[in-house]
């Protein structure tokens, strides 16, 4: 098995990404674990260190853009065993009540969170997390439980957030019941912060080739003039997505592009499996008229957050019409600090990388 840290210093020595002692620090101490986790060393012998080491997983969190995610990916792609998936964490916790519900109704099975998490277990040995963060009590009340079946069965666990753990489901409905959880953990994580203070994404900033602002009757012509480009001038069409039983309907989409106003995806009560579907459904999506938001617009702030998240995991080409600047769209409020990572998905998404 090529070791993490090996692919790390090539990318350097190939110029791929530049030095960073924060990054190169994390990476020895995450090369380390996993190359022990994933070693040919006998069994005995690894549960014998295991009970003086007891980590089962690493939690890797800093601000936003310096670099959370190219290590994670690294060390993803290092790892050569076939049970392995990355995964977007909204995303997987979807898939988790997905099969709490399947399997509810059935008197034969005692636990269905435990039968869920053996399950999954049994299908991923190496699951790594994307921006884990906990804002839903439906989610908090069975994190814990989940991840001790999880480490139990001897699935590794590598999660990236903009949080550190104490910081997680912060004023968060009934939060001391999710506390015990945040020392699970502390304590059973390799927990490491990158602090270099550097965005990488935002200094890639190329041009604003799909970001138009301020809003304005050139910058709705521009969006015009994209959208006709790309569609050929084909007609709008309406579609429907079917999502767990649920329709949403698409008003505006033509040839595998979809054309959004944010009040449309914002504003009304959708979740990250809308954002999902919309995201696999298709290839281009603009998304229009987004406003300065007030601080009382949580609600929304924490929507587009989600949004975005659905659209940059999965690579999508994004063309936005804005009132401001993405540093100026959500300046305070409850989740201005989630919001962070947001901007520098946006700044990131217009550069000739991303592109």
């Amino acid at each position: 098995m090529k070791s993490s840290l090996s692919t790390y210093k090539n990318y350097l020595k190939k110029n791929l990404i530049k030095f960073d002692l924060d990054q190169e620090s994390a990476m020895k101490d995450i090369d380390e674990f996993l190359s022990f986790e994933f070693s040919l060393k006998p069994k005995f012998f690894k549960n014998f260190l295991k009970r003086r080491k007891l980590k089962n997983g690493v939690y890797l969190y800093g601000e936003a853009g310096v670099g959370k995610t190219m290590l994670m990916d690294i060390c993803f792609s290092s790892i050569k065993i076939k049970k392995k998936k990355r995964i977007h964490f909204q995303e997987f916790m979807i898939d988790i009540h997905n099969r709490l519900h399947k399997i509810r109704n059935s008197k034969s099975i005692q636990d269905p969170l435990v039968t869920v998490a053996q399950e999954v277990a049994s299908e991923i040995k190496f699951l790594c997390f994307d921006e884990f963060q906990v804002t839903d009590i439906a989610d908090a009340s069975i994190l814990k439980k989940l991840f001790t079946v999880l480490f139990e069965q001897g699935t590794i666990i590598f999660s990236t957030s903009n949080i550190k753990p104490s910081n997680l489901y912060l004023d968060g409905l009934h939060r001391d019941r999710f506390l015990p959880f945040i020392d699970y953990l502390e304590n059973d994580c390799l927990v490491i912060n990158i602090n270099s203070g550097k965005d990488y994404r935002k200094n890639r900033i190329i041009d604003g080739e799909v970001y138009y602002s301020p809003l304005g009757n050139s910058t709705e012509a521009a969006m015009d003039k994209i959208f006709n480009n790309i569609t050929n001038g084909l007609p709008y069409e309406e579609k429907i997505l079917f999502i767990k039983g649920r329709e949403l309907k698409i008003e505006r989409q033509a040839l595998g592009c979809a054309r959004f106003d944010f009040q449309e995806l914002c504003a009304k009560p959708l979740g990250a499996e809308d954002y999902l579907a919309i995201s696999n459904e298709f290839d281009v999506i603009f998304i229009e008229n987004i406003p300065i938001l007030p601080s009382e617009k949580r609600n929304e702030a924490k929507r587009f957050i989600s949004l975005i998240d659905a659209l940059y995991d999965n690579r999508k080409k994004v063309f936005i019409s804005a009132e401001g600047q993405p540093d100026e769209i959500y300046k305070k409020g409850d989740s201005q600090f989630e919001f962070k990572r947001c901007v520098s998905r946006l700044h990131e998404m217009r550069s000739k990388e991303y592109l």
